[in-house]
């Protein structure tokens, strides 16, 4: 039982069974031990007190009205009989066949139930004397109070314990539950969840963590949104500096030999990959911060697909890879067309650069349902289990073969699954059992009527 809910369930579900069970077995066995048996001795014995003290009330010539028809209407209205005749009270209809029942039966009473229910019995005192009550018919649980029904005394507690403790159990595990709820979308990446109003009713302890979970969220926020300012602003600096190292580069070409150009060469590959660098970083803390400059529309993913295929085919082609297109279904949603382009060919070209040469990449995009999957898989070398998550953050690497000189710059991945997770998707990967690495794309679709 790891669930807080049931803990406390079983554990008040159980010790408030036990103790009404206990209750209930010691009141049986007390009015067990009558031998007239308990509730017949109980009827048998509030009547005998009730009759004798209106015989007294009668002998002293006082005002017995209230003892023969009392105040309250639920209890029952007296008559006294002595030798078949009315001696006090309203005569009561069939009373002299239960005053004879009551003179035969062992313990002196006799018991009618229809409408009203009229008991009789003999008095001690004086035999000659017969308590007649008329009254309403008790209520059925009543009948909860006798030893006779013991078995049905356990199962009420039972039953009704039971629902006592689920109620109990979860109003204490409600908070709990709240705080969970809240984690999780933190660790969905909503930073903006806060828990502290919802549990003001909660107890001190409770809430106390509530005030210090959101104070931690607060400052997870910050530094988070510090270092992505911090990306942003480092990028938009380097651009500057790039574009005059271009300028004075075109001017060193002009002025320099034949022997300088490989030199030069270098230096303007390292700035142009210098260059998408900084245009990934922008890209990503763009995504990151919810800021796309285009409003979303209808994209079509199998053209779009498509046409990244036949990019990345034809530089594959150059080192003796193929990009393979298999099953290609007809898919429709609303969102940014250069963004999905982007995360689709970041997949794509990974799994070419991975994959060994003489390999092919395969791609499906499969629609089930309102459900897209775009899969992307190589037969390349894969990825340690531990890191399959990891390859998604920014600037992860995994081991020498995702190593810098791979051509990578670590971000590519990181753009996809923002991207995806912009469009409300998500984005897997694992490792294929006969060997490379399936990245699935797992994007919501429009119906096919909206879509047209």
């Amino acid at each position: 039982m790891k669930s807080l809910f049931v803990r406390v369930l079983v554990s008040m579900w159980l010790t408030m069974t036990i103790i009404g069970g206990l209750f209930a077995v010691i009141h049986a066995l007390a009015f067990g031990g009558r031998p007239d048996g308990g509730w017949r001795a109980f009827t048998v014995r509030f009547l005998e007190t009730r009759g004798e003290a209106t015989l007294r009330c009668i002998e002293r010539g006082g005002d017995c009205e209230s003892y023969l028809i009392p105040n309250d209407p639920r209890d029952s209205r007296l008559a006294i009989y002595k030798d078949g005749v009315v001696v006090a009270g309203q005569p009561v209809e069939g009373a002299l066949e239960l005053v004879a029942e009551a003179a035969a039966s062992s313990d002196r009473l006799a018991t009618r139930i229809a409408d009203m229910e009229t008991d009789a019995v003999h008095s001690i005192r004086d035999p000659g004397y017969t308590f007649v009550a008329l009254g309403p018919v008790p209520s059925p649980w009543m009948l909860l109070l006798v030893p006779q029904t013991l078995a049905w005394q356990l199962l009420a507690i039972i039953v009704v314990s039971g629902l006592i403790s689920a109620a109990l159990a979860r109003y204490l595990s409600r908070p709990i539950g709240k705080l969970r709820r809240a984690t999780q979308r933190m660790a969905a990446g909503d930073l903006s969840v806060r828990v502290a109003a919802s549990l003001a009713g909660a107890d001190r302890e409770t809430a106390a963590l509530g005030a210090d979970m959101d104070r931690m969220t607060e400052r997870i926020d910050a530094l988070l949104e510090a270092q992505r300012r911090l990306l942003r602003d480092v990028s938009h600096e380097l651009r500057s500096p790039l574009a005059r190292l271009g300028i004075a580069l075109e001017l060193v070409r002009r002025k320099s030999s034949a022997d300088a150009t490989p030199a030069l060469d270098r230096i303007e590959r390292e700035a142009e990959r210098l260059n998408a660098m900084i245009g990934e970083l922008l890209t990503l803390s763009r995504l990151e911060s919810g800021q796309v400059a285009q409003k979303p529309d209808a994209v079509e993913l199998g053209p779009l697909v498509d046409a990244v295929v036949e990019d990345v085919s034809y530089e594959a082609a150059q080192d003796d890879k193929r990009v393979v297109l298999g099953r290609r279904d007809d898919c429709t949603l609303e969102g940014y067309e250069e963004l999905l382009r982007r995360a689709v060919e970041n997949v794509l070209r990974n799994a070419v650069r991975f994959t060994p040469p003489g390999s092919a990449v395969e791609i499906d995009l499969a629609r089930t349902g309102d459900t897209a999957t775009l899969t992307v898989r190589d037969h390349g070398p894969g990825v340690p289990e531990a890191a399959l998550a990891d390859i998604f953050k920014p600037f992860y690497r995994v081991g020498d073969d995702r190593a810098r000189t791979s051509g990578g710059t670590g971000i590519g991945l990181a753009i996809t699954e923002r991207a995806v997770v912009l469009h409300r998707g998500e984005v897997v990967a694992a490792n294929v059992r006969e060997g490379g690495l399936a990245v699935r794309m797992i994007l919501p679709v429009q119906k096919a009527a909206r879509a047209r």
